[in-house]
């Protein structure tokens, strides 16, 4: 069954319009609502906020005011030019001052998330943690595009990373929707990291594309031995032309900072294309 509603994050502060272009293109071709979520930049995180009081600090509350109105117009101004040109039905919210624990409960109600993707920077900016928290708090399968992604291009060609976990299969049910459309999708199976991450054995990538082409897949199956996860699905994926990786996400809380599997890492900081992933 097709997802009936997705939703797209928009961040006033970073660019969004192929990545509605994007979501709109899907939800035309899956016939689903989208819902569009536009973020905007909280005040405090804007410089300097913090050090003012008094009435400098109502003057700046309603300056605050009218640029986030203003950015809001814009955006929305060209969504709803979007949605109209391919008649879908539609959903508009503005997330203000929510943390990203509170962004995610809008992918819990929804199919499919699509979210900006990850800076490598060591100091995660709201972005980072709010598509952290959409993957691994939501329960939902996340799209990562990259600011610069073209629309039109997205699920032609597929890399899965395969290993049998739970999180990889869960990433390939929730893709196959992508999957069954695609021209060609390659399965790769890496042998092995020396953390554990993965692992391997030589049979279940067979057994996972005898699964998929019982759907219709197009498939292909390569297994590599040795090397890092992250590395190899990142230039098998390059090799293959692929617009869209899918992956299970791997990651546990450490206090109050989720640390990332260093495969799941490596390829949401560092991937060119969309990646699908699920937790």
């Amino acid at each position: 069954m097709l997802p009936k509603d997705i939703v797209v994050f928009l961040e006033e502060a970073r660019p969004y319009d192929r990545r509605l272009a994007i979501a709109a293109d899907i939800a035309a071709s899956w016939d689903a609502c989208l819902i569009a979520v536009f973020v905007a930049t909280p005040l405090r995180a804007m410089p300097h906020a913090y050090a003012v009081a008094g009435p400098a600090m109502r003057t700046l509350l309603d300056q605050h005011r009218v640029r986030v109105r203003d950015a809001e117009t814009q955006v929305r101004e060209r969504f709803e030019a979007m949605v109209r040109a391919r008649g879908i039905n539609a959903e508009w919210r503005l997330s203000e001052s929510e943390l990203a624990e509170e962004l995610m409960l809008h992918a819990r109600y929804a199919g499919l998330a699509l979210v900006p993707p990850f800076e490598s920077s060591p100091e995660p900016s709201m972005t980072v943690r709010m598509a952290e928290h959409v993957i691994f708090g939501s329960g939902r399968p996340t799209i990562l595009i990259p600011d610069e992604w073209p629309a039109g291009r997205i699920g032609r060609r597929i890399v899965v990373g395969w290993n049998a976990s739970r999180e990889a299969t869960r990433a390939v049910g929730d893709a196959l929707p992508f999957l069954a459309q695609a021209e060609a999708v390659k399965v790769v199976c890496v042998c092995d990291e020396p953390d554990g991450e993965l692992e391997c054995r030589e049979d279940f990538g067979a057994d996972l594309c005898r699964h998929l082409a019982r759907y219709g897949v197009q498939v292909t199956l390569e297994q590599v031995d040795g090397g890092k996860v992250g590395p190899v699905l990142l230039e098998q994926a390059r090799a293959f032309h692929a617009d869209m990786l899918v992956m299970g996400a791997y990651g546990h809380t450490r206090l109050t900072r989720l640390v990332l599997g260093s495969a799941t890492r490596t390829v949401l900081c560092q991937a060119s294309i969309p990646v699908l992933v699920s937790r």
